[in-house]
């Protein structure tokens, strides 16, 4: 696990790039004149420097300066406690920002690597509904299911019952105004949370949904044939926010299998002993491992 001592990092305002956040900023950790860009995006309450795991990369990378690669985390419209009045569009226009600023800089590769719901804003950044900035590759860390994740501790009547609410808010013209807190599972008491949002992240056919197992082929596969550039899929192999039940190592195949010939890296699969956030002291060496092999491996 990364120490909690302190640590420099370069401050890139990028304000001046259209984006929903307002005093936009970006931190770079790592070999400070590397041409090339590992852009980090955290989940739910995530934010900059929350989750340990990408300095452990950046330390990694300077060890591997011919690779010249350094580490950015930015801030979000939907960082920290955002999320919950916030949606993926949102982020998509944040991270479409900063990489433009990137290859303004003269970042010459840059990578996406999301974490929990960062990954569905990976996969949300490869939607062709957006003109993005074309960036060349993407690492899916932790890709779960909201969903799922509230079934671990709700019944499906439960969430079926709070969804009906959230659902008819909606359609009443009121998705921007907050659900009722007795009506949310206890995982988003902490954070104000409109019922567009809580609809997109917990329904079958919310927004975010990208990563339920239960969803079929026909639904799923148009997404994961959105990547055109190579692709790793890492799940966190003793992830508490899905359940048992799933086989991770089948599941990353799968996904693998929908992708286009020759996108998704084989490097892809579980990490070993990984918590949700990787917060182990062998599994973050085993991700920073992977993540320098992959980054080779697209010279």
């Amino acid at each position: 696990m990364s120490s909690d001592r302190p640590f420099p990092t370069i401050v890139h305002p990028f304000s001046s790039f259209p984006s929903p956040t307002s005093h936009a900023c970006a931190y770079e950790v790592g070999l400070p004149s590397a041409h090339n860009a590992l852009v980090f995006i955290g989940g739910l309450g995530d934010g900059p420097h929350t989750v340990p795991y990408p300095r452990a990369i950046a330390k990694g990378l300077e060890q591997h300066a011919d690779l010249d690669y350094s580490v950015f985390e930015f801030r979000m419209t939907s960082s920290f406690n955002g999320f919950g009045f916030s949606r993926l569009a949102n982020d998509v226009a944040d991270i479409s920002a900063l990489v433009k600023y990137l290859r303004g800089i003269g970042k010459k590769r840059i990578v996406l690597m999301g974490h929990s719901t960062g990954t569905q804003d990976c996969m949300e950044y490869a939607s062709p509904s957006y003109a993005n900035a074309s960036v060349n590759g993407f690492i899916l860390q932790a890709p779960v299911s909201d969903r799922g994740a509230i079934k671990m501790i709700w019944t499906e009547e439960e969430l079926e019952k709070s969804l009906e609410l959230a659902k008819s808010m909606v359609a009443a013209g009121k998705g921007h105004e907050r659900m009722p807190r007795e009506q949310l599972p206890s995982a988003y008491y902490d954070t104000p949370m409109s019922a567009f949002r809580y609809y997109a992240l917990c329904a079958v056919d919310g927004e975010d949904n990208y990563f339920d197992p239960d969803l079929p082929d026909n639904v799923i596969e148009p997404y994961w044939k959105r990547f055109d550039k190579p692709l790793l899929i890492l799940q966190s192999g003793e992830d508490e926010y899905v359940p048992a039940s799933v086989d991770k190592a089948a599941l990353v195949q799968h996904w693998k299998s929908l992708c286009k010939p020759g996108i998704a890296s084989d490097l892809s699969g579980p990490i070993p002993g990984a918590n949700h956030r990787v917060e182990e002291p062998e599994s973050e060496a085993w991700l920073t491992d992977t993540v320098i092999k992959f980054l080779k491996s697209i010279q």
